[in-house]
């Protein structure tokens, strides 16, 4: 049996500098957006490179909420309070 970690945790509530959405991509999931909650935490808006769906995904904490398009990610993020990382490298 093999364990794996799911979920994005940070140390004091610090990403590395340099830190960019894609880090989080894998095979399924693209990371297209680094965020933050009021404590500092870590948030990722994903996209699925299939055809699902519910294509969009928000990753924080040890939860991932999905929906059908971007814009809703965006609004469900900024309804609780996740800013955008400035410090984000863009590719």
């Amino acid at each position: 049996m093999k364990f794996r970690p799911i979920g994005i945790i940070s140390e004091k509530g610090k990403l590395p500098y340099g830190m960019k959405p894609s880090d989080f991509s894998d095979r399924l999931y693209e990371g297209l957006q680094l965020r933050k909650t009021g404590n500092g935490l870590p948030v990722v808006i994903m996209k699925c490179k299939r055809n699902d769906p519910l294509p969009w995904k928000v990753v924080y904490g040890f939860s991932s909420v999905f929906f059908r398009d971007f814009a809703s990610a965006v609004a469900f993020c900024n309804s609780r309070g996740m800013e955008i990382m400035k410090e984000q490298v863009e590719e």
